[in-house]
């Protein structure tokens, strides 16, 4: 008897200190979108498009390399149909953007941020500008 009411205290002890959900803090999810070289993507009424890659100088693998190297690439922001701005986007050899605050678009509702740019180079393959693609962080 003295290990049933054992069980039913130990319980119900942790029914009560169990962690209110009310007071935990979710991050908005990030949303991740792949835009290709040459084409547009619309988020509202804002359209986004990958106008062109200016230089990839970044390091191949399988190679070392003095300087780590960089990829520049253009990219186009249109609101309701009319383009508003042309923005450069600047990665670094971990193909990851080198001014973290460097949004294409932001608003209230709407931030889109340039997040990555592959493929990356490798020693031997060359690379296509159509295999080029930027990836975008969306949160709404």
């Amino acid at each position: 008897m003295k290990s049933i009411a054992f069980i039913i205290t130990f319980f119900l002890t942790a029914l009560g200190t169990a962690q209110d959900s009310t007071k935990v803090k979710a991050e908005t999810p990030r949303i991740v979108s792949k835009l290709q070289l040459g084409k547009l993507m619309h988020f509202d009424t804002v359209d986004i498009k990958f106008v062109e890659v200016v230089t990839d100088s970044r390091c191949p693998k399988n190679v070392n390399c003095v300087w780590a190297g960089e990829a520049t690439v253009l990219v186009d922001v249109f609101k309701n149909g009319e383009k508003i701005g042309q923005k450069k986007l600047t990665f670094d050899s971990s193909s990851k953007l080198k001014d973290q605050f460097a949004n294409i678009f932001a608003s209230e509702g709407l931030n889109v941020t340039g997040h990555d740019l592959s493929p990356y180079p490798v020693y031997g393959k060359k690379l296509e500008k159509e295999d080029y693609y930027i990836q975008l962080i969306v949160k709404h």
